[in-house]
Formats: C-alpha cells, sequence, structure tokens
C-alpha cells in the first residue's frame, strides 16, 4: 500500500516544487493578468486542447469579447465562430450560458467561493480550483490529467485514476499539500510538472523537483503509473455528405439537433443511408437531388468516436441567383471569412476538396 503522507515537511515539498517553477519559461498570455474572467476563459480553452493551439484562440477570443458583460450581451453565433477549429463546442456554448449567468446573478463578477462558482454552467471542479486559486489565491486543488499522473507517482497509486475512490485519494492529498500563500503557483507548477517532466512516456526523473519524494521513482518504475481502469472503445459512425453547390457556394445547415454538432454549420449528413440524406434535403430546403457515387471518404476522430464521412455529389446549380434557402440553410463559399461557424470535422471536407480539384470537377 503506498504511504498516506509525503516522507518531508510540507514547507520543503512546496518550496522544492515553487523554486522549480518559472512561469516565464513557457510564456502564456493568461499568466500575464489577474483578471478572473479572461483566467476563466483560458482555463475552460486549455481543456482537451494544447497550449501552442489555445495562443492565438484566446488573444482573438478576449479581443472580441473583452469582458464577461460583453460576452454575456453577445449573440451565440460570434461566439461559436471564434471558437471554430477549437473542437468540444460545448465548451463555448457552456462559456456563453456561463457569463450570462455571471451577469445575471452575481452582478458581473466571478464569485470567489467554491460553492458558488461551481454554479455556473461549464465550469467543474477543476476549473473552479484553476480559478479560485490563480484569480483569486485561495487554497484550492486545481486536478487535471497531468497532476493526476503526477500525485499516482508519488504515492505509487495502484488504484485506477480514472476512477472515483483514486480521484478523491489524490484531491485529499493535493489539499493537504497546497502552498496557501502561493496557491496559484502551486497549481500550475504542478501542471507545469505533468506537462513538461512528468510526462506519460519517458519522464524526465532526474529534472524532477520532487524526485526525493516519489516513491515511483525511487522503486525505478514511473511509468508503471498511473494505473487506469481500461481504455473505451472507440466508435465507428459511417457517414454519408452530401455536397451541393452553385457558383463556388456549397449547401451547409445548422446543426440543431443535440450533439457534438450543435448550432454548428456542416453540410448535409446522414448516417442512414443516401435515400434518408436526399429525403432530408428536399423536405426541409426543397431542393431535390439525386446524390452520386462517394469520390471519396474524409475521416475525424473525437475521443471516443471515428467519423468516416463518405462524400457524394449531388450537382451543381447553374442559375444566375442562388436558390432561395429556409432559415437553417445557407450558401457558404469555403476560404471566405464567413460568420458561420464550421467544424473542423467538415473543414477537412473542404480541404480535401481543395486537394483534389480534378476529382472534384469530373463529378460535379
Amino acid at each position: 500500500m503506498p504511504a498516506k503522507t509525503i516522507s518531508a515537511p510540507k514547507t520543503d515539498f512546496c518550496a522544492s516544487l515553487l523554486a522549480w517553477f518559472q512561469p516565464e519559461l513557457r510564456q502564456m498570455p493568461w499568466r500575464e493578468t489577474s483578471d478572473p474572467y479572461q483566467i476563466w476563459i483560458s482555463e475552460i480553452m486549455l481543456q482537451q486542447t494544447q497550449v501552442q493551439t489555445v495562443k492565438p484562440y484566446f488573444k482573438k477570443f478576449v479581443e472580441r469579447f473583452p469582458t464577461v458583460q460583453a460576452l454575456a450581451e453577445s449573440p451565440l453565433e460570434p461566439v461559436l465562430k471564434h471558437w471554430e477549429g477549437l473542437g468540444y463546442y460545448s465548451r463555448a456554448r457552456n462559456l456563453h450560458k456561463g457569463a450570462q449567468v455571471v451577469v445575471s446573478d452575481f452582478a458581473g463578477q466571478l464569485p470567489q467561493n467554491r460553492a458558488e462558482i461551481l454554479k455556473i454552467p461549464g465550469i467543474g471542479p477543476y476549473t473552479a480550483g484553476a480559478v479560485l486559486s490563480i484569480a483569486f489565491q485561495l487554497p484550492e486543488p486545481a486536478i487535471d490529467g497531468n497532476v493526476l499522473r503526477v500525485f499516482s507517482r508519488l504515492y505509487a497509486l495502484t488504484d485506477p485514476i480514472d476512477k472515483k475512490p483514486a480521484q478523491i485519494q489524490i484531491e485529499a492529498w493535493v489539499r493537504a499539500l497546497i502552498d496557501p500563500q502561493r496557491p496559484g503557483d502551486f497549481n500550475q507548477a504542478l501542471m507545469e510538472l505533468g506537462a513538461t517532466v512528468c510526462s506519460p512516456g519517458k519522464p524526465k526523473c532526474g529534472e524532477c523537483p520532487l524526485r526525493v519524494y516519489c516513491q515511483a521513482a525511487q522503486a525505478g518504475n514511473p511509468e508503471a503509473y498511473p494505473r487506469k481502469a481500461g481504455k473505451t472503445q472507440v466508435k465507428i459512425l459511417n457517414l454519408q455528405v452530401a455536397l451541393l453547390a452553385w457558383q463556388g457556394h456549397y449547401l451547409l445547415k445548422q446543426e440543431k439537433e443535440s450533439g457534438i454538432f450543435r448550432d454548428l454549420w456542416v453540410l448535409p449528413w446522414s448516417a442512414d443511408g443516401l435515400e434518408a440524406l436526399e429525403a432530408q434535403i428536399l423536405a426541409e430546403t426543397g431542393l431535390k437531388t439525386e446524390l452520386g457515387d462517394s469520390l471519396g471518404q474524409v475521416e475525424h476522430t473525437l475521443t471516443h468516436r471515428q467519423m468516416k464521412m463518405a462524400l457524394h455529389p449531388g450537382g451543381e446549380y447553374q442559375a444566375p441567383q442562388a436558390p432561395l434557402l429556409p432559415v437553417g440553410w445557407a450558401w457558404y463559399q469555403p476560404g471566405k471569412d464567413a460568420p458561420l461557424a464550421v467544424p473542423v470535422a467538415h473543414q477537412k471536407i473542404f480541404k480535401f476538396l481543395d486537394a483534389h480539384p480534378l476529382l472534384h470537377l469530373m463529378h460535379f
């Protein structure tokens, strides 16, 4: 069984970690501010997304929505457009809802206690701890995947970290060790340590400021941790996608069903075959089409799903004016600065068509 306490005084553990932590080594725009709103934005963006990817999005987002009031008052469409390419769009929708709650229920100020901040849509235990510790210097743990990995190795934890008992235990350990004077730096240092030193494969134990406290390192088997209960099997989704064009514009629909594409603009698609897709387009737009054989397949992988999208041409309208469309449908020209938010999966389709112009023209 792992020891239940770090075999060193708490002050020594914190001193070792914080002496190592140098935020300027990895400059990030959200480390240059104490604004709770901007810290909140950054933490939501960083969920399941790499730092280098987030940096330009963060800058553009806070320029367009500089305050929580500006975000709350904005329609959802521009918010989704500024999120375009980051994926996991439920984060953007919750951020928008959360801003409205902050304005309506908390006078435009993020709450400074855990119970209240957890009432805001999209803010879970990790984000609450990050905002409270970094923006308000409150001794609240912020436990992400990096921190789970670091502590599973520190204590040689045999319980699977993707199960609740291990997560509760690690939160208790972090809470017992967190530096009350510099809780924000403490949490960021742990996350930085996991991201740069205590990595999933080939951890750099020789560079780790906590190696003298680490049971896994002392046993010589840090890569044996963390333990997991098992991976979720990836589900394969075979989808049919319709390509209908008018003068370089493609027919898109705004997804209204619940799911990963809700509120986003996508090419018409179906998991039920071509006839169902043709019937959907006819019923909703009045446009009759006969979809041809697939001219190629584009794949896109999400966390637990892999989409295999077969592309079916349906013809190109030659009329001088674009066929009229009902609300929720639009003609979209790829590469232009349109206000429509298109998910990465369907942006990949447009890139595929750009890369295969002759194939595209043969079928249209």
